[in-house]
C-alpha cells in the first residue's frame, strides 16, 4: 500500500482508507491526498492533524502564552523574522531560552474573543527571564507602555509588568515589545535570556503554569486505552491554522484527569469575521473511558479558506486537566475516475513568456487552436503558479522535483548544481531514452542543462534558422526512437524575443508604416536598452512589440501541432504522457518582455495541460487545485511507472485531476534570490528575505496592492510561517556559477540579458 502525507503549514498525516496507485510527497506544498476504495466513493483524509503538526498551533492559559524558546516562535518575531540573526536559542533550568542580543525584541500575537474569564479587565504581561548584561526590562503592548522592571544577571526571575491607566485587548491582532536596559551598546554580549511571556488580563492571581509544548503534549491512557493528547488547563484553548476545506470536520477525543469535569468548545477563527462556535461538550463526567466528539465545521464558503481551529477549555473543576485525544480536521475526498495506464514514453513542451491568462483554454482573449483542441482532450489545470520568474529556475524545478531554495539555481548567474537527481537520469537508469531540445540561450549547455541526457540539442537566437526548429528537431527524434521508451522535453521560445517575420509579415502588422526600434530578429537587444529610459519607448513601438508576440504565439501554437502530428505519426499517441506548460509568464512592465526580477502574480501565472494515455475519465477535465512546476517531476516518473527520487517534493498531478486530494489548497512558494512570494489560497505575502513587504488578499484587491495584515493577523500568521519553513529546510545544495565562453555571450546578448556594453563587464 503506498502511503501519501501531506504539508500544509503544519505536518499534514494521512488517514489511510485502502490502497492506490498514486502518491504525493512528504514535502512541504503537497496537498493532502487520500487513498480511496473505487471511483466515486468518498474517502477521509487528515488535513490538520494537531498532535503531530503542534509546532504550528499556539496555546493560551488565563491568556495567551508566547514561548520564546520555541522554534515556532520565528513566524511571531521581528525584526528579522526569517532568522533570529544573532540571537540564539539555549538550554538549560530544564527549558529552552531565547539567547537576546538586539537591543529589542517584538513578537505578535491573536487575542482571542475570550482569552480568560475577565475579558474586558486591564491587560498584564508577566514573563520568565534570565537577566546577562541588562539591568532592566521595559514591556508594550501596542506601542503603549505596561511597566518596568529591573533583571538579576544570572538569574531566572518572573517578572510582572501592569500599566498603571487600563489597557483592554481587541480580539485581533497585537504585538508586545521588550526592550532591554543597560548593557553594552557596542559588541556582541547578550542582554538577556527569555523562556516565555504570558499576556493576560485582571489579577494575575496565583503563579503562572505556562503551558509549553513539552508539557501539552502528553501520551495519557483512560479507560486502559492509551492515546497521544493535549493536556490542557481551564481556562485554556490550542489554536491551529491551515487550509479547512468547507466539509471539513472536526474529531477529538475527550476526557479529564484529576477527577473533575469540564466544557469545551470548538470554534472556526477568521479574519474579519465573528468567531464561529461549531459545538460544546463536557469531559469527564463519569465516563471512565475516552468520549469521542465530532462536529461539522460550519462558516465557510466555497471550497474552504485559511482559518483557524481553536479547542477551548472554557471551564474545569479546579485540579482538573482536560485531555483532548489525538485532535484532528479530516476532510472527505471523492474519487471520480481511475488512474491512467502507465505510458511508455513522456513529452514535455514549456513556452517561454506564456501567460495563462492571455490564452483562451484559460479564459483569454488569444486563440491558440493546437494547444485549446489538446487541453480539451486532457486535463487543464486553471490555478498553475511558477516557481521562479526566472524561467531557467522555473524548468529546473520541473526536472528536479525541488524548488528553487533546494536546487539553487535561482539568480541568473547560476547553473544547475550536479547534487540533485534530475528525471532524465532516473529515466537513462531504467533504460529509457532521454532528449531535449532547448530555443532558450539560459536553459543550454553553460547553465548546467546538457547534464544526463543522451540527446542534446541547444538552438541559440543567433543561429539563422526559425524560432520553432526545436520542434521539428523533436519530431526528428521521436522517429527516430518510435520502437523505444522515451522523455522528451522540449524548451520553445514561445513569445520570448527574439522573433521570426518576413518583411511581408511587418507589412501587414500594425501600426501601420511603422519605423521605430523594434526589429525582430534584435528586438530584445532593442528592448534592453530602452529600459534605462523607458520615455524612449513610444506606443508604436509598444503596438508592434505586440503584434511580434502575438505573432510568436501563433507559430509556436502551429509548431506544437506539427510535434503532436509527429507523435502520431509514430503511432505512440496511444502510450505517450504530453505535458504543456509555460515557464514564466509575459512581463507586460512599461517596457516589456524582459526578465524581470518581480514575483508579481501576473508573472507566475503559467498555463498547464496534461494528457495521459487512455484519458478516459481525465479527458476535458478542468481542475481548480493549485499545482507548481515542482509538481511535474513527480507526474512524469509515475507516468512511466518509475518510482520518484526520495528528494522529490510535489504532488502527482493524476492523482489530483481525479480528486484523490482533498479539496484543500496549499501553500505555493515563488522565489527569485532574496525575493520571495508566498501564496496560500487568496493570501499573497510578499517581501525579501529578511523581512516581509506587505500581504494582499486577492479576493478583495486582485491587483495586490493593499496591505492587508494589520486586518489579517490569522493569514499572516499562518502565511509567514510557511515562509519561514520554506527558507529553513531547503537541502541547500552548493551554489554553482555560470561559466561563459563568448558565444554564450552573444547569444545572451541576442536573447536580451545585456546589452553589448555590458558583455565586455560579464566576460
Amino acid at each position: 500500500m503506498n502511503r501519501f502525507a501531506s504539508a500544509l503549514l503544519v505536518s499534514l498525516a494521512l488517514a489511510p482508507v485502502c490502497s492506490c496507485k498514486r502518491a504525493s510527497s512528504d514535502a512541504p506544498g503537497a496537498p493532502p491526498v487520500a487513498e480511496t476504495p473505487a471511483p466515486g466513493a468518498s474517502a477521509r483524509a487528515v488535513v490538520l492533524d494537531v498532535v503531530r503538526g503542534l509546532d504550528g498551533c499556539s496555546f493560551g492559559h488565563r491568556g495567551v502564552l508566547l514561548d520564546f524558546g520555541d522554534g515556532s516562535m520565528h513566524s511571531s518575531l521581528h525584526p528579522g523574522w526569517l532568522g533570529r540573526g544573532e540571537d540564539e536559542t539555549v538550554e538549560h533550568e530544564g527549558a529552552t531560552w531565547l539567547r537576546v542580543r538586539s537591543r529589542g525584541i517584538t513578537a505578535s500575537f491573536y487575542w482571542p474573543v475570550v482569552a480568560s474569564d475577565a475579558p474586558d479587565a486591564s491587560a498584564y504581561v508577566e514573563a520568565r527571564i534570565r537577566g546577562v548584561m541588562a539591568r532592566g526590562v521595559s514591556i508594550t503592548i501596542d506601542g503603549k507602555s505596561v511597566g518596568n522592571a529591573s533583571l538579576v544577571r544570572g538569574e531566572a526571575q518572573i517578572v510582572v509588568a501592569r500599566a498603571s491607566s487600563p489597557l483592554t485587548l481587541a480580539p485581533g491582532g497585537h504585538e508586545v515589545s521588550l526592550r532591554f536596559v543597560g548593557g553594552s551598546h557596542v559588541g556582541s554580549e547578550a542582554l538577556a535570556e527569555i523562556d516565555w511571556v504570558h499576556v493576560g488580563t485582571g489579577d494575575p492571581g496565583e503563579p503562572y503554569a505556562a503551558p509549553t509544548r513539552a508539557d501539552v503534549a502528553v501520551d495519557a491512557a483512560v479507560g486502559g486505552r492509551s492515546m497521544r493528547a493535549l493536556s490542557l488547563r481551564g481556562p485554556g484553548f490550542v489554536r491551529c491554522s491551515g487550509w479547512i476545506p468547507a466539509n471539513a470536520t472536526v474529531e477529538v477525543s475527550l476526557a479529564t484527569a484529576g477527577g473533575g469535569e469540564a466544557d469545551v468548545e470548538a470554534r472556526l477563527l477568521r479574519d474579519r469575521r465573528a468567531p464561529v462556535v461549531l459545538g460544546v461538550a463536557r469531559a469527564g463526567s463519569g465516563d471512565s473511558g475516552w468520549a469521542p466528539w465530532s462536529v461539522p465545521v460550519t462558516g465557510l464558503e466555497g471550497d474552504g479558506a485559511l482559518a483557524s481551529i481553536e479547542l477551548v477549555v472554557k471551564r474545569a473543576t479546579k485540579g482538573t486537566r482536560v485531555l483532548l485525544g489525538e485532535p484532528r480536521v479530516v476532510a472527505a475526498a471523492a474519487v471520480s475516475g481511475t488512474a491512467p495506464p502507465a505510458a511508455r514514453g513522456v513529452v514535455l513542451v514549456v513556452l517561454g513568456s506564456i501567460s495563462a491568462n492571455a490564452m483562451a483554454p484559460w479564459g483569454g482573449p488569444h486563440a491558440v487552436p493546437e494547444l485549446a483542441r489538446f487541453a480539451a482532450a486532457g486535463t487543464t489545470f486553471l490555478a498553475n503558479r511558477a516557481v521562479s520568474s526566472l524561467s531557467s529556475s522555473v524548468l529546473a524545478s520541473m526536472l528536479t522535483g525541488l524548488p528553487p531554495l533546494a536546487h539553487r539555481l535561482d539568480d541568473p548567474d547560476a547553473r544547475l548544481p550536479g547534487g540533485p537527481i534530475t528525471i532524465q537520469e532516473a529515466c537513462r537508469q531504467a533504460g529509457i531514452a532521454t532528449a531535449m531540445f532547448t530555443a532558450n540561450p539560459t536553459t543550454g549547455a553553460a547553465f548546467g542543462f546538457s547534464r544526463g541526457w543522451d540527446d542534446f540539442v541547444a538552438r541559440d537566437p543567433i543561429e539563422d534558422v526559425s524560432s520553432t526548429r526545436v520542434f521539428d528537431d523533436a519530431a526528428a527524434w521521436l522517429d527516430a526512437h518510435k520502437s523505444s521508451r522515451f522523455l522528451l522535453v522540449v524548451h520553445a521560445r514561445g513569445g520570448h524575443p527574439p522573433w521570426d517575420a518576413t518583411p511581408e509579415d511587418l507589412k501587414a502588422m500594425p501600426p501601420e508604416g511603422y519605423l521605430g526600434i523594434i526589429e525582430p530578429r534584435r528586438a530584445a537587444e532593442a528592448l534592453t536598452k530602452v529600459r534605462k529610459h523607458p520615455g524612449r519607448f513610444k506606443d508604436e513601438d509598444r503596438v508592434r512589440a505586440w503584434a511580434l508576440y502575438d505573432r510568436a504565439v501563433d507559430v509556436h501554437d502551429a509548431a506544437l501541432g506539427r510535434l503532436f502530428g509527429a507523435l502520431r505519426a509514430a503511432g505512440r499517441e496511444d502510450d505517450t504522457a504530453v505535458l504543456v506548460t509555460g515557464d514564466v509568464a509575459t512581463s507586460e512592465a512599461a517596457v516589456p518582455f524582459g526578465d524581470p526580477e518581480g514575483l508579481d502574480e501576473s508573472l507566475l501565472a503559467t498555463p498547464l495541460a496534461v494528457r495521459w494515455p487512455a484519458a478516459g475519465a481525465l479527458g476535458g477535465r478542468r481542475v481548480d487545485a493549485a499545482t507548481s512546476p515542482v509538481d511535474l517531476a513527480r507526474t512524469m516518473l509515475d507516468a512511466l511507472g518509475l518510482t520518484p527520487p526520495a528528494a522529490f517534493q510535489g504532488a502527482d498531478l493524476a492523482s489530483v485531476a481525479l480528486g484523490a486530494v482533498v479539496p484543500a489548497q496549499r501553500p505555493l512558494v515563488a522565489t527569485r534570490a532574496a525575493r520571495f512570494s508566498v501564496r496560500w489560497g487568496p493570501n499573497v505575502l510578499l517581501g525579501a528575505r529578511d523581512r516581509e513587504a506587505r500581504m494582499c488578499d486577492l479576493l478583495l484587491d486582485p491587483a495586490c496592492i493593499a496591505d492587508v495584515r494589520a486586518t489579517s493577523p490569522l493569514a499572516l500568521e499562518v502565511v509567514r510561517g510557511r515562509a519561514i519553513e520554506a527558507f529553513a529546510t531547503a537541502p541547500g545544495y552548493t551554489r554553482e556559477q555560470a561559466v561563459l565562453d563568448e558565444h554564450t555571450m552573444a547569444t545572451l546578448a541576442r536573447w536580451g540579458r545585456f546589452t553589448s556594453e555590458r558583455e565586455g563587464e560579464a566576460r
